[in-house]
């Protein structure tokens, strides 16, 4: 396959427009991150370990304390490309038409371009949705397709073990379940580690309700003798608040893909994400260069600098062998990265 530069849509055109495509809404997690996009396909990151230490006191003409420095071990990670191609789309329908009928109406042609072009970078930026709830479910990118396997597919951004915790009675027994008291131990442990509690729960809507039908948050909320048997979501809110060190916001989060025809959940329906106030603080989805664009750049027959390459990518691909093919294809080096793993906690609500 060759990049087709006489297709009806210019490149730089394409290019314009697939980077100027809106953030679909119901992605939640890709919005809820900031965006960086680097020149080299690798991201470098400070693992910084750090310590809540103090001044200290001393006499007037005494020796001043010198303190210690955080230790920070330098840590780059690779990015991984994916793409994603419509063999025959609108583009190549309409082609087979026109040549049929003698067809002339290149806006139909170019408004063809455009909208395969428009579903091929949806399906990019969900997969970057997917790649994200899988990072946020265990603080491990798994990447099992395309070739990838193994310890090649996978990159374990070092959360700490003691903020991964799986509770020893599940939440969904609203009698046995004890989701304060999970909750509130590893925001101790959080706290210990950082210095300052999480800002936000990110969690399943099914998690939610069983927070709601729980005989522990309902007693903290009205005594044991209330013989309620749940309570409003805000008012869970009100009580993780006071109980959890501040936890101000309760983020409820559902969003599903169709998979080679499976339909697969992005955050597993029992996991309960702890969140920095920060989010930005946490990490952040990386886009790099793919190879596509290095072959824009090298080329005389299009504008397409080094400054531009970094990020999504559209072209219109030509085969000049059998069978002829001519596609739109849109390409991107991406995937989240966790910048300081330890601002993260995870909790399975389900032994």
């Amino acid at each position: 396959m060759a990049i087709f530069y006489e297709a009806e849509v210019p490149i730089e055109a394409l290019n314009a427009f697939v980077r100027e495509l809106p953030m679909d809404s119901n992605l939640g997690l890709s919005n809820l991150f900031p965006t960086e996009f680097h020149d080299d396909n690798k991201v470098s990151f400070a693992e910084l370990t750090r310590t809540n230490r103090v001044a200290q006191y001393r006499s007037f003409d005494g020796r001043v304390h010198v303190s210690s420095r955080d230790g920070a071990s330098e840590g780059e990670i690779g990015l991984l490309p994916l793409s994603s191609s419509l063999n025959m789309g609108e583009y190549e329908r309409l082609q087979l038409e026109f040549a049929r009928t003698g067809g002339t109406n290149v806006r139909l042609m170019e408004n063809a371009i455009y909208r395969d072009a428009e579903q091929l970078v949806g399906e990019v930026r969900n997969r970057v949705e997917l790649a994200w709830g899988d990072v946020l479910s265990d603080g491990v990118l798994t990447i099992a397709e395309g070739g990838l396997g193994g310890t090649a597919g996978t990159l374990d951004f070092g959360v700490p073990g003691d903020q991964k915790v799986t509770v020893t009675t599940g939440w969904s027994d609203p009698d046995a379940g004890t989701p304060l008291s999970d909750l509130q131990a590893i925001v101790d442990a959080y706290v210990d580690r950082n210095g300052f509690a999480p800002g936000g729960i990110l969690t399943p809507n099914v998690v939610q309700r069983r927070l709601r039908r729980s005989k522990e948050i309902i007693e903290a909320l009205y005594g044991t003798t209330s013989g309620r048997n749940n309570v409003r979501m805000d008012e869970v809110a009100d009580l993780l608040s006071s109980e959890l060190q501040g936890i101000d916001l309760l983020l409820p989060y559902d969003s599903s893909f169709s998979v080679n025809g499976v339909t697969t959940r992005t955050l597993p329906a029992d996991k309960v994400i702890l969140l920095p106030p920060n989010v930005a603080d946490l990490g952040h989805t990386a886009y790099g260069v793919t190879v596509t664009a290095l072959e824009l750049m090298r080329s005389t027959k299009v504008e397409f600098s080094f400054e531009d390459a970094p990020g999504i990518v559209g072209i219109v691909n030509k085969s000049d062998g059998i069978p002829f093919r001519q596609d739109v294809q849109v390409d991107a080096v991406a995937m989240p990265v966790l910048t300081r793993p330890e601002l993260l906690a995870i909790v399975d609500s389900e032994p």
